[in-house]
């Protein structure tokens, strides 16, 4: 690929995030996620404000409580981003949808049934026991890391053959997923390295579980964007497919020429 394809590539990137921000179902998409969302980011601020002054809240009302109502809308929105992506996969045969889309489902059963914690405390044992930081803490951004990997490898084994826009748009999700782990993982190791005060452990957990909260809808905003804009192309060439049937059955190459006597 020459500079000035990646140049040309570059301003259709930054055309093609711009369209989709302004597009009506990513609109749509927020009116419908974002009241919802801003709900329960403040009932996980007033749950931690309870925890540090004894006001005690219900604790389902934490964004990082497991089964909590936040994790639930999580479970829900990665869910439909995996539906939608396996859709778009089955129609335009691009793989980099379908590797996405398993990384969505994997993270779903990871949250919802705790196998980076459980891994985490499993592999401890065999970890140094004399850092900073609790070895079962270690040991979950291990396995995020083998999953990364073997995303990270799907995705360039998928890229052989794609299409730019598949590629273009396989490139804002990785984006997204990307600075959700930033949040999920390393924030996560931060809290866990040393000691904190109540305030500041509050505060970091608040960070990072809002910013993973916050990232993972960014996600499906545009995952519901470019599903549309998929959904539409696919309409505009069924319709052209049908016009161009009617045109060759009213061709008159193709209309029965009597005999004559």
């Amino acid at each position: 690929m020459t500079h000035s394809d990646l140049v040309r590539h570059s301003r259709h990137f930054v055309t093609l995030v711009r369209d989709l921000v302004c597009s009506p179902a990513f609109r749509h998409a927020a009116l419908l996620i974002l009241p919802y969302a801003g709900l329960l980011v403040g009932l996980d601020i007033a749950t931690r404000y309870g925890e540090l002054t004894g006001a005690l809240l219900p604790r389902d009302f934490m964004l990082s409580q497991d089964r909590s109502f936040g994790e639930y809308l999580e479970y829900a929105l990665m869910i439909a981003m995996a539906v939608m992506l396996l859709r778009m996969w089955r129609r335009d045969g691009s793989l980099l949808y379908l590797v996405n889309a398993i990384l969505f489902v994997i993270l779903t059963l990871d949250n919802a049934l705790e196998i980076h914690e459980a891994f985490g405390f499993w592999v401890a044992p065999i970890l140094p026991q004399s850092l900073p930081i609790a070895a079962h803490h270690l040991g979950e951004p291990l396995m995020f890391a083998g999953i990364g990997t073997l995303w990270l490898a799907g995705l360039g084994l998928a890229l052989r053959g794609a299409r730019i826009d598949s590629m273009l748009n396989s490139l804002i999700i990785v984006g997204c997923i990307g600075a959700t782990a930033m949040f999920g993982v390393v924030e996560d190791a931060v809290v866990s390295y040393g000691t904190h005060s109540d305030v500041m452990i509050e505060a970091e957990a608040f960070i990072e579980d809002a910013g993973e909260f916050a990232m993972i809808i960014l996600a499906f905003l545009f995952t519901v964007a470019i599903y549309d804009a998929a959904r539409r192309r696919w309409r505009a060439e069924a319709g052209a497919g049908a016009g161009a049937r009617e045109t060759r059955a009213d061709s008159p190459a193709l209309m029965p020429v009597a005999r004559t006597a």
